[in-house]
């Protein structure tokens, strides 16, 4: 078993592993590599699925069922063994051919997300957007006006169009200009919908990354802690972090069919998506997206007082579930704390 580290996504391409970087904008087509012999990845292997008690969970019938989470990132093959019966749909746009080997950071994203094995939030619908990577053919059939099949341009129109799908939750592990007019009105489209969106700090052990999604008001940074609440070596920490959570993996690379293990805050963004889609379909039907945010908030494990290494701390779905979000104000915690934040 190897291991590899999902760097940030460096301005707006992200690198998933020292050779393989992503670059924004068009969909793909999977393709299905012939697997080796490694055999299927057990929930008793993820060290998350245990850490955070996800049975006990799941056996009270909490599983994400009725909740759409959309995920911006690299194209997702949903042939491999640890997400089969899961309920993926492909909803990018456009469409262009993608190598297999392309498909291991969003092919990770999803097995943590909804795994009928090993997800966080197992019943849930993940609509897929791709984010091409280097390499792939762009091809040249789009439906969507406005195309350009660059990142800058094309990731608004994908948060656009997961809005428009319904999604309840998005999930994006990239980083990004902070000067794109465009992205910064689709995600306020997001916030003014009551759609939750959760963005990746980033991986260069870095304070207040000027890039994160995480400065805009509104989007909630999610770090990476360790099993004991430490700081992982990687993860980047500071202005607009809302929580952390475990950050390694283990996943099927769908270029060779191997289990490896995968570090990143990357990977600790859609644990806390698939927790906010537990308490979509577990608390009652009138608490708000800024409540339930309250709520994770108010339950993580820092006391509820906010620090620039863990946010409100690492976080914790018992508790969360447990909690009675309608206690709180319809606001929104996820707001960077030195008053630099971009609406």
């Amino acid at each position: 078993m190897t291991t590899w580290v999902s760097r940030r996504w460096a301005k707006s391409v992200g690198v998933l592993t020292s050779a393989l970087a992503l670059s924004l904008g068009v969909s793909l087509t999977p393709v299905t590599p012939a697997y080796a012999a490694d055999p299927p990845v057990t929930a008793d292997k993820q060290d998350y699925y245990k850490y955070y008690k996800l049975k006990s969970i799941h056996d009270q019938g909490v599983t994400g069922k009725g909740i759409t989470i959309a995920v911006l990132d690299g194209a997702v093959n949903p042939n491999i063994p640890e997400l089969k019966g899961a309920n993926i749909q492909d909803r990018t746009p456009c469409v262009m051919s993608s190598a297999p080997e392309n498909m291991a950071h969003g092919t990770t994203v999803a097995q943590i997300l909804v795994s009928p094995e090993f997800g966080v939030a197992p019943d849930a619908t993940l609509y897929t957007y791709t984010i091409p990577l280097y390499g792939d053919d762009p091809g040249t059939n789009c439906t969507i006006s406005g195309w350009t099949g660059k990142a800058e341009n094309d990731t608004p129109l994908l948060i656009e169009q997961a809005i428009n799908d319904g999604a309840n939750i998005i999930t994006i592990s990239s980083s990004f200009p902070t000067d794109s007019i465009d992205l910064r009105w689709a995600m306020a489209r997001a916030l003014a919908e009551g759609v939750i969106v959760v963005a990746a700090m980033g991986n260069e052990t870095t304070e207040d990354p000027d890039d994160a999604l995480a400065i805009w008001t509104g989007i909630c940074g999610i770090g990476a802690t360790t099993r004991y609440n430490t700081l992982t070596e990687y993860t980047n920490w500071g202005n607009g972090l809302l929580t952390t959570a475990l950050g390694t993996v283990l996943t099927r690379d769908t270029s060779t069919g191997r289990v490896e293990e995968a570090d990143g805050t990357s990977f600790a963004t859609p644990i806390i998506a698939g927790f906010l889609a537990l308490g979509w379909q577990h608390f009652d039907e009138d608490v708000s997206a800024g409540q339930m945010l309250q709520a994770l908030a108010a339950t993580g494990r820092s006391g509820n007082e906010w620090n620039k290494f863990t946010g409100y701390g690492p976080a914790d779905p018992i508790a969360f579930l447990r909690s009675d979000p309608s206690q709180y104000t319809d606001e929104n915690p996820c707001v960077p704390q030195d008053n630099r934040s971009l609406p």
